[in-house]
């Protein structure tokens, strides 16, 4: 007969809640092992994939930075981007070309700042006296030939120079770069200009007379009034030409009619600038247009801007008209300070892509005169705005009343068949000439 057994109730529940817990012991254990082992798969993939792996690189993009020799990150340059900034030796970075028009330091190999020096010109200057510093020059940049028209773009950065002078004390209150050889462009006009009112003032043309226009000066590239070969046009209307459009082909029919040819003219040119002081300026041709030898300087426009009102200041008068009528045609002067600043009474503006943007300025207030010369700058506005800068931040400086004593050599005279400076001033180009 079957003996029944009684179970104690807590002992059968102890049993139970034991072997639950060691189920959920193994679950846990079987897991976390799992768990685990998945993670040390993962990390030695990664681990591999790192060392065996190359990061790629895009043909547009950046290059990678190597390595110098010394362990420093040596930054290459981009293809195609913008050049990143040079090492040197021992591994600092140089400075890139400041953005600055007036302040381009070279740097030496143990990156300190050189003075750039021009090749076959004059050393520039390091600092000029208000503190700009000097640009870099060469010569090649400064005397390349150049097409007629524009093709600079934003990176235009012509070589750079300016004056200004006190005309009452011939006192210098600013100066950069002031003796480096430049291209004038058709500040060449002003010395034109000059030669013709030597004729003027010794008689030999009147504002009335008439220059004939020759196939060559019909020729000249614009800028240029329009001339026909064969006409004629007034003296003064070539005056009127120059000054406000800056006529090429007006500056070839002035230097025929008083030298009998543009080569020739050009060598009495080269020889008044001797005279007048102008040691470093060559002309070539009597408009400005692009030549290698034709070369001046700051100094010596300023010079010259100064002699001419001097020596002609009847004719100087010219150089303010705003604009004139030729042929029904309103023509503007292209001197815009004439309109926009108090004071200025010309001279001459001037552009190749060799050159940059030039201009000479006249201002007189409350007695002061001063002249001044900016040489190279990237734009008709940032020329203008140069000019404006020089005259505002200076002109309290000026004298009131002229103490100064002439710049001009006696006038010589000479006579339409007279040699001047061995070249027979023929005046073949004249016309009839009224009194």
């Amino acid at each position: 007969m079957p003996v029944a057994v009684e179970q104690n109730p807590s002992l059968t529940s102890s049993k139970a809640a034991l072997y639950a817990a060691r189920s959920r012991a193994f679950s846990f254990c079987r897991v976390g092992t799992i768990g685990f082992a998945a993670v040390l798969v993962v990390f030695a993939l990664s681990h591999v994939a790192a060392q065996a792996g190359l990061p790629a690189q895009s043909k547009d993009r950046h290059t990678q930075p190597a390595q110098s020799k010394d362990g420093h990150t040596q930054p290459a340059q981009s293809k195609g981007l913008h050049a990143q900034p040079a090492q040197s030796k021992d591994g600092h970075t140089q400075p890139a070309q400041s953005k600055d028009r007036h302040t381009q330091p070279a740097q030496s190999k143990d990156g300190h700042t050189q003075p750039a020096q021009s090749k076959g010109l004059h050393a520039e200057p390091a600092q000029s006296k208000d503190g700009h510093g000097q640009r870099a020059t060469d010569r090649r940049l400064a005397h390349r030939r150049s097409p007629n028209r524009v093709l600079h773009g934003p990176d235009y950065n012509p070589p750079y120079a300016d004056i200004l002078v006190d005309d009452n004390t011939g006192q210098v209150l600013h100066e950069t770069n002031p003796d480096s050889l430049r291209h004038p462009a058709s500040l060449t006009k002003i010395m034109t200009l000059y030669l013709l009112f030597e004729q003027l003032q010794a008689k030999k043309l009147s504002l009335n007379s008439r220059l004939q226009v020759s196939a060559h000066a019909a020729a000249q590239a614009p800028t240029k009034l329009g001339l026909k070969a064969n006409e004629t046009i007034t003296v003064e209307d070539a005056i009127k030409g120059i000054v406000t459009r800056s006529g090429n082909d007006v500056a070839v029919v002035i230097a025929e009619a008083i030298a009998g040819s543009e080569p020739d003219f050009a060598a009495l040119m080269t020889q008044k600038a001797q005279t007048l002081g102008m040691a470093n300026t060559v002309y070539v041709n009597a408009s400005g247009l692009p030549a290698d030898a034709q070369i001046t300087t700051a100094r010596e426009q300023a010079l010259l801007g100064r002699a001419i009102q001097e020596q002609f200041p009847e004719y100087f008068r010219y150089f303010a008209i705003p604009c004139f009528q030729y042929h029904g045609v309103e023509i503007s002067n292209h001197n815009a300070l004439l309109r926009e600043m108090q004071g200025v009474d010309g001279i001459k503006t001037g552009y190749t892509e060799a050159s940059g943007y030039n201009l000479v300025s006249s201002v007189r207030r409350g007695g002061r005169h001063l002249v001044g010369v900016v040489l190279g700058e990237r734009s008709n506005d940032a020329r203008d705005a140069r000019m404006r800068q020089l005259i505002e931040d200076h002109l309290s400086q000026a004298a009131p009343r002229r103490t100064a004593p002439s710049i001009v050599p006696a006038m010589q005279e000479h006579s339409p068949q007279e040699m001047y400076n061995g070249i027979e001033t023929k005046g073949v180009g004249l016309g009839s000439a009224s009194p």
